[in-house]
C-alpha cells in the first residue's frame, strides 16, 4: 500500500502533506499545554520537604522549578518565578538542577525542562506545568491553588 502511494509524484506529495499535517497537530497539542498549570496526578507521597530542597518551604506556596543547563526557556521562567516570590508574601521559588537530582526527577515524573511544581505550605504538589511560563499564568495558579495574594496584579 505504501509503495503504491509513493510510486508516483502525486502519491509522494500526498504522503508529505499527510505527514506535515500530523506533525503540525502534534506540535500544536504540545505547545497548547506549555505554561498551563494543571492538577497534579501524583501518588499520595508526592510531597517535598524543606530538607529535600535544601531550604524552607513558603508559608503560602513554593514554586519548584526543575531546570537543566541546556534549557532555553529555564532562565526566563526562573526570573518570572523569582520576581513573583520576591513580591508575594509567603511564596518561595526554588530551582532544582535536574541533572543533579535524578531522584526527584524520577519521583515527580519530570520529562522536560522547565517543569514547575506548585507546592502548598505542607509540601504537597497542588499543580504542575512545563515549558515556557508567563507571569499571569503563574499568578493565576498561585491564586487558584494557594489562596489570595496581596500583590497579584
Amino acid at each position: 500500500m505504501l509503495h503504491a502511494l509513493t510510486g508516483s509524484a502525486g502519491g509522494r506529495l500526498l504522503l508529505l502533506v499527510v505527514l506535515l499535517a500530523v506533525t503540525s497537530v502534534l506540535w500544536l497539542a504540545i505547545r497548547r499545554r506549555d505554561g498551563r498549570f494543571r492538577l497534579a496526578r501524583l501518588a499520595s507521597d508526592a510531597v517535598l520537604t524543606g530538607e529535600d530542597l535544601g531550604r524552607p518551604l513558603g508559608r503560602r506556596a513554593t514554586f519548584v522549578q526543575f531546570s537543566t543547563p541546556t534549557c532555553a526557556s529555564c532562565p526566563q521562567v526562573s526570573r518570572t518565578l523569582s520576581t513573583i516570590a520576591d513580591h508575594e508574601t509567603g511564596v518561595v521559588h526554588v530551582e532544582v538542577p535536574a541533572d543533579r537530582r535524578p531522584d526527584l526527577v524520577r519521583r515527580f515524573g519530570v520529562l522536560r525542562t522547565p517543569t514547575v511544581l506548585l507546592l502548598g505550605p505542607e509540601g504537597a504538589v497542588r499543580s504542575r506545568t512545563s515549558g515556557p511560563l508567563a507571569r499571569h499564568q503563574a499568578i493565576a495558579a498561585l491564586l487558584e491553588h494557594a489562596g489570595s495574594s496581596h500583590a497579584a496584579a
